[in-house]
């Protein structure tokens, strides 16, 4: 009885430390399928070399953890998700230069301008509105949209945490969590454009591959 009774104690104990390790965890994102992408650069691949894709940013970015065909995803709310359209569509032009040794140049885009995203505010009343964006093709028409409530929705948007970031909320703290759009499930259904990634750990840079609009039937 006494030594089941020490078992007992240590298993509450061991419980008891679980809890703020959990938490500490989730934080971090280890139970999460999809990591943020602050620790690499964004590359898109134009005939085999890496070109830094920014405007877009890193920390707006997200891929799966693992597996072989690793999805993209971005951050819904911002409205550079509108270069990844531009890349999709070739509406760019590249500027080699040697400035960093692990790229080949950069991209320059054609417009800055937000086409393929509009925001709307859906009023009930005078006072109260629902905020709704808008994603379109190239050719105006709509192909997805999100209700703006800062979470995922169960379809293409969904809530990913930022490893290792918190935030002040009702006092207290809680993980970064933010919507992010998958990418690759968007525009292999919507503009039948295909987006692969490769992960290069050693030289940090994350690989994206779009293929033409016209290349698959």
């Amino acid at each position: 009885m006494k030594l089941r009774g020490k078992l007992l104690t240590l298993a509450i104990i061991f419980g008891i430390l679980m809890i703020p390790a959990y938490f500490i965890l989730q934080t971090f994102g280890v139970f999460q399928k999809e990591k943020v992408l602050s620790d690499y650069a964004l590359a898109i691949d134009v005939d085999g070399k890496p070109y830094d894709a920014w405007l877009l940013i890193n920390s707006f970015a997200a891929m799966d953890k693992s597996g072989d065909h690793r999805q993209l995803y971005y951050r819904v709310d911002m409205s550079d998700i509108n270069y990844l359209f531009q890349l999709a569509y070739q509406e760019y032009d590249i500027s080699p230069d040697n400035e960093n040794p692990y790229l080949a140049g950069k991209v320059d885009y054609h417009s800055l301008e937000t086409t393929y995203v509009k925001s709307e505010m859906e009023y009930s009343n005078a006072k109260d509105y629902t905020s709704f964006l808008h994603f379109y093709n190239k050719e105006r028409q709509e192909i997805y949209t999100y209700e703006s409530t800062g979470k995922g929705d169960g379809n293409l948007v969904q809530s990913i945490i930022h490893q290792g970031m918190t935030r002040s909320h009702n006092g207290g703290s809680e993980p970064a969590r933010d919507p992010y759009l998958n990418i690759t499930a968007l525009f292999h259904d919507k503009l039948n454009v295909d987006v692969n990634l490769t992960v290069d750990e050693e030289k940090k840079i994350v690989w994206i591959r779009m293929n033409k609009a016209e290349a698959r039937p």
